[in-house]
């Protein structure tokens, strides 16, 4: 569930092809330096293997991994030992 601008709550749709997320996911683990561009047509097949939800998973990992190298932008948060 989602607020939307009216403050009423509403469903969130997310709408993304097999072919998008594998792309993003490679794009994804390139970027932090854990793929080798010259893998990334071995690692399409390894993505062809998974079902839809193990796909999406690989693909939510590979952006958090991407987070992690410095490539998006996360804005300070202090923490307890700060």
């Amino acid at each position: 569930m989602v607020i939307d601008g009216n403050g009423e709550k509403g469903q969130m749709e997310l709408n993304l092809t097999r072919e998008r997320a594998k792309a993003q996911t490679i794009e994804n683990l390139i970027t932090a330096g854990v793929l080798l561009r010259g893998e990334a047509a071995r690692y399409e097949k390894v993505l062809d293997s998974y079902n839809n939800a193990q796909l999406t998973g690989v693909m939510i990992t590979s952006h958090l991994l991407r987070e992690e190298a410095g490539e998006i932008y996360r804005p300070y948060t202090p923490d307890a030992r700060d």
